[in-house]
């Protein structure tokens, strides 16, 4: 069974973007799918109407991070990431 959730705010017409609250499975648990119109369907036929991406709680966690960092204008380079990583395992070896 599924669950619309409100609409995204502020997102209308083509980047219109809805959330519907679903049941994953006994792995997965509830789960979050956003949808939003394909901006290609009009040029690719025969391919979906909507494009989707489906998230667990902990993932819709973890991104929801990730995107708030993104709208600051903060987001952090995978690049960035990588060394960041590599300098936290050297100071745990030390």
């Amino acid at each position: 069974m599924s669950t619309q959730i409100r609409n995204v705010p502020n997102c209308d017409a083509a980047n219109k973007l809805t959330q519907t609250r679903f049941y994953g499975g006994t792995n997965r648990r509830t789960c979050l799918q956003i949808t939003q119109p394909n901006p290609y369907n009009e040029v690719m036929i025969g391919q979906n109407t909507h494009l989707y991406i489906q998230l667990t709680r902990h993932q819709a966690k973890e991104l929801s991070v990730e995107l708030m960092l993104f709208a600051e204008g903060r987001e952090v380079t995978a690049h960035h990431a990588e060394k960041e990583a590599l300098n936290t395992q050297r100071e745990e070896e030390q």
